[in-house]
C-alpha cells in the first residue's frame, strides 16, 4: 500500500481514474518496481538524502533533482504514462495567398449580413 502510495503520488492520478488499460499495466509495473526497491526496509526511502556529492572538511554539500524515493524502474515507467508523455503538435505550412482568400471569404460574409440587415430599413445612407 505503501509503494502505491509513492506511484500515485509521483503519477499525478489515483488508480480509481484511470480507465486506459495500457495506463493501469505501466502502473502495476510501477507498484511492483517500487515494492522491490523498498523491500528490505519500507521507511528507508524517505529517510535518504537527495545528494550528489559532499565534503567534509569545509561542509560541502551539492544536492541533486532526482527524486531518491521513487525506484529508478518505477521512474521509467510512470514516464510512460499517456498524461506524462511529451505531445506534439501537427501544423502545416502557412499559405499566405489561401489565408487572405479566407479573411476575404469570410469579410464578405460578414458584410452581406450586415447591409442585408440595414437594407430592410430603406437603404438609407451612412
Amino acid at each position: 500500500m505503501r509503494a502505491q502510495g509513492i506511484i500515485e503520488t509521483a503519477a499525478g492520478r489515483p488508480e480509481e481514474l484511470i480507465t486506459n488499460l495500457t495506463d493501469l499495466l505501466w502502473l502495476k509495473k510501477a507498484v511492483a518496481y517500487q515494492c522491490a526497491y523498498m523491500e528490505d526496509d519500507p521507511t528507508s526511502v524517505f529517510e535518504q538524502p537527495n545528494m550528489v556529492s559532499a565534503t567534509q572538511g569545509e561542509n560541502k554539500f551539492v544536492f541533486g533533482d532526482r527524486d531518491v524515493w521513487l525506484a529508478p524502474l518505477a521512474q521509467k515507467a510512470i514516464a510512460n504514462l499517456s498524461w506524462k508523455r511529451s505531445k506534439g503538435v501537427q501544423t502545416a505550412p502557412f499559405d499566405y495567398r489561401k489565408e487572405v482568400k479566407r479573411q476575404n471569404v469570410e469579410t464578405a460574409k460578414i458584410r452581406d449580413r450586415w447591409w442585408g440587415w440595414r437594407a430592410s430599413y430603406g437603404n438609407e445612407a451612412l
